[in-house]
C-alpha cells in the first residue's frame, strides 16, 4: 500500500483541480480536529461590521546586508518613532515593522476602511520618512523592487531558529528558495473576514485577483517562487462550487499537515508533536499565494511584487474596490 505522504507526492490526495478528487484518506482524525479548532478560533475572532483592509509593504536593500548592519538598523529605528517590541518595532500610529531573512524591511498597516485616504497617506508618509532616514543616516538604500538577482549566497540577516532551519531546508529542496528568502520583496494585501459564511467566496475572489496582471507575481519572482520549496509555496488548492467554510479550512489544514516541518524535514503529520499549538506554528511557515491570517482574522494576498509608492496606491485602490464591490472578476482587470 502506498503511504499517505508518498500518495501526496504522487498527486493523489487533495480535493483540488491540481492534485486529485478526494482528501487524503489518512489522518482524518487530526485533520478534522485541526479544522474544527481553526473554525472555532475564527468564529471567536470575527467582528461583524464594515469591511477592513490592510497591507504589508516590503522594501529590499540595494546591497546585501548582514547581522551587524541589521543591529545598526535596530538601534536607529527608535529615532524614527518605532519602539522595539520583541522582534518587531511599533509606532504610535498602530503601524509596525518586521524584517525578512535578507534584511528586507516590512511595514504593517493597521486595519483601514474603504475611503480612509487620509490615514493611508499618513502611513505611506511614515514609511517614506523611515526609508529615507535609514538611507541618510546609515547609508542603506531600501528600494521597492520585486527582485534583485545574485542574493542566493548573501548572509542570512535573522538569527531566529525558524529562519535558520528554513534557510537550511531551502538550500536542499527546490533550486531557488534562498533567492526567495533574500532577494525578493512583495506587497501583501489583507481583507478582513467579517462573516464566516463568506469565507469560500472571499477566498475564491482572492485567488482570482492573484491571477490578474495588476496583482500577479512578475516573471522573475514567479520563476523563483515556482522553484522554491514545492510543499509550502504556490497555491495548492482552489475553491470549488458549493464549498462550505469547513471545506475551505479543511483544504488549508490538509495541505499544511502534509507540508514538511522546517526543523525535521518531513511532513508535519509524521512528526512527534501533533499538538494544535505545534500545528499553528507550522501553519505560519506555509507560503501559499493566498493565506489565512488568524491575527485579523483576514485573508492575505501575497503575490504582488513590491513597487514604488505611486504604483502602490493604484493597486491598493483597485484591491479595495474589487473586494468592496465583490466585482465579478474578469481577466485583464
Amino acid at each position: 500500500m502506498i503511504g499517505c505522504c508518498e500518495s501526496h507526492k504522487n498527486n493523489r490526495c487533495l480535493k483540488t483541480p491540481h492534485l486529485s478528487d478526494v482528501l487524503c484518506i489518512y489522518h482524518s482524525k487530526e485533520r478534522t480536529e485541526y479544522t474544527q479548532k481553526l473554525l472555532d478560533i475564527l468564529k471567536a475572532k470575527i467582528v461583524p461590521g464594515p469591511r477592513t483592509f490592510g497591507f504589508e509593504y516590503e522594501f529590499i536593500s540595494s546591497t546585501p546586508l548582514d547581522l551587524e548592519i541589521m543591529n545598526r538598523i535596530y538601534m536607529f529605528l527608535p529615532e524614527t518613532g518605532f519602539s522595539r517590541n520583541n522582534t518587531s518595532f511599533v509606532h504610535e500610529s498602530g503601524m509596525y515593522i518586521d524584517f525578512e531573512p535578507g534584511g528586507q524591511i516590512e511595514f504593517h498597516s493597521p486595519p483601514l476602511l474603504k475611503g480612509e485616504d487620509e490615514n493611508l497617506n499618513k502611513y505611506l508618509s511614515i514609511i517614506k520618512e523611515v526609508v529615507d532616514a535609514i538611507n541618510l543616516k546609515l547609508g542603506i538604500e531600501y528600494v521597492a523592487r520585486g527582485y534583485i538577482p545574485d542574493r542566493m549566497a548573501s548572509p542570512l540577516c535573522l538569527d531566529a531558529e525558524r529562519y535558520i532551519n528554513l534557510h537550511k531546508r531551502l538550500a536542499l529542496y527546490g533550486t531557488r528558495g534562498l533567492e526567495m528568502m533574500k532577494g525578493t520583496a512583495s506587497i501583501h494585501f489583507h481583507v478582513g473576514i467579517k462573516d464566516l459564511d463568506e469565507l469560500p467566496e472571499l477566498f475564491g475572489t482572492l485567488i482570482g485577483i492573484s491571477e490578474m496582471d495588476a496583482f500577479k507575481m512578475g516573471t522573475d519572482r514567479r520563476e523563483i517562487w515556482d522553484n522554491t520549496d514545492p510543499e509550502r509555496c504556490g497555491q495548492a488548492f482552489h475553491i470549488d462550487d458549493g464549498d462550505t467554510p469547513f471545506d475551505v479550512v479543511e483544504k488549508i489544514v490538509d495541505h499544511t499537515i502534509h507540508a514538511a516541518h522546517i526543523g525535521e524535514n518531513k511532513p508535519f503529520i509524521e512528526t512527534q508533536d501533533l499538538s494544535f499549538d505545534a500545528f499553528m506554528y507550522h501553519l505560519t511557515t506555509i507560503f501559499t499565494d493566498i493565506r489565512l491570517n488568524i491575527k485579523g482574522p483576514s485573508l492575505e494576498l501575497r503575490t504582488t511584487d513590491s513597487v514604488p509608492f505611486d504604483q502602490f496606491k493604484i493597486k491598493w485602490d483597485k484591491f479595495v474596490s474589487i473586494l468592496d464591490n465583490r466585482t465579478i472578476l474578469e481577466s485583464g482587470i
